[in-house]
């Protein structure tokens, strides 16, 4: 039901998203709820690590051979430094710590890589 009811992403957006990096090659979708813009990063990156908090929100992720969904905080990624092209958060920054969370965004961030906070 959570993921019936809420609104999609513009194909505009994902395409600015995966324009705005140097090469869209791994995405980073922090609080990735059930999976709604994770799907969509995947058609244009080729690799995305999806995480969320809740298990019960990873466990309905439909999925999808490009995309690593985990268990794990934003704060936490678990990634090692200077991996992502992108790390992206969709109306999910409001749960965040977000001190910790902009820590761990550097952290993961390759050189010339993206951070973005998208809302509807």
């Amino acid at each position: 039901a959570y993921a019936a009811h809420r609104p999609t992403y513009p194909a505009a957006l994902l395409d600015w998203l995966a324009e705005a990096v140097p090469a869209p090659d791994l995405a980073l979708d922090c609080g990735c709820g059930t999976g709604q813009l994770s799907g969509l990063l995947a058609e244009r990156f080729t690799r995305v690590i999806a995480t969320d908090a809740s298990a019960a929100q990873i466990a309905q992720a439909p999925p999808h051979p490009r995309i690593d969904y985990r268990v794990a905080p934003a704060e936490v990624s678990g990634l090692p430094d200077g991996v992502c092209d992108l790390v992206v958060a969709a109306q999910a920054a409001h749960w965040f710590d977000m001190e910790a969370f902009n820590a761990e965004a550097r952290r993961v961030t390759k050189a010339g890589g993206v951070v973005a906070l998208v809302t509807y």
